[in-house]
């Protein structure tokens, strides 16, 4: 388990890189959600290290990277979390792809480290997490986990994180994989999220954007892509039907091929 030390952590991370050595890429980093770990990237893996050099890592207390007590969830510090795993790896700029809470911490990142972007991708993603859609409520979210636990509160509500016809082997592994974080480092984490509104900084991010959205997602739902799209000034909005807020792991061939596209008409 490859990790780095960073700031008093741990992180755990994993670079794949089968692109042409004759042919110069700029990287790819991705960044995952809560409750989550870099292994729900692997399915995007293939298509995009081909192409391109591609990070990826354990935010703080997830995975296989450490907790810093002594430092709660903010969420400059998440930010700056991704110049530090760059900085470590000799990484100047790189093309940033977000998934749920990732994109939220992306975006960030994008308005506090903005010449460190060629681009953003974000998906199933929100400038303010706590506005969610009228059939969500997200107010027994942290019962769920200080009673049952990570993995129960992921499949708590699965009607709502996937579409109709996803398979259940791939809820299971999902919420397997939940599982290597603790409930209280996902409470925290939640906490500075639905806590923060970064609406604001949205007419202030300029980086090419593209903005992946789920028809049907009460969790980041559809009219706050709208606003992302409608507000930032270089945004593009693709929305896809059939999916879930989890479209990540849903549909994760779809969602690489069009990133790559996306990335490749940006690489300088």
């Amino acid at each position: 388990m490859p990790k780095i030390e960073l700031n008093g952590q741990q992180v755990h991370y994993h670079v794949d890189d089968f692109s042409d050595p004759w042919r110069s890429a700029e990287p790819v980093l991705l960044h995952h959600s809560a409750g989550g770990n870099l292994h729900r990237w692997r399915p995007w893996v293939p298509t995009l290290s081909r192409r391109h050099r591609t990070i990826r890592f354990d935010m703080r207390g997830h995975g296989g990277t450490t907790s810093r007590s002594d430092s709660p969830f903010v969420i400059t510090e998440l930010a700056a979390d991704i110049a530090r795993v760059m900085d470590a790896l000799d990484v100047e700029k790189t093309h940033l792809v977000g998934a749920s809470a990732g994109g939220i911490v992306s975006l960030q990142f994008a308005h506090d480290f903005a010449d460190r972007l060629h681009s953003l991708t974000l998906v199933a993603s929100t400038p303010r997490l706590a506005q969610m859609g009228a059939n969500m409520d997200a107010s027994g979210w942290g019962d769920t986990l200080r009673r049952e636990g990570t993995r129960a509160w992921l499949l708590s509500d699965t009607d709502k994180r996937f579409g109709p016809d996803t398979p259940r082997e791939v809820i299971d592994w999902y919420a397997d994989e939940g599982a290597k974080t603790e409930a209280a480092e996902v409470l925290a984490l939640q906490a500075c999220l639905l806590a923060a509104d970064l609406t604001p900084l949205l007419p202030q991010i300029n980086v090419p954007t593209l903005i992946l959205a789920a028809r049907h997602d009460p969790i980041t739902p559809l009219e706050i892509q709208q606003l992302m799209a409608d507000t930032m000034p270089n945004a593009t909005l693709d929305v896809f039907d059939g999916v879930g807020h989890n479209m990540k792991v849903e549909i994760p061939d779809a969602l690489a091929a069009r990133t790559l596209e996306f990335i490749e008409a940006v690489d300088p």
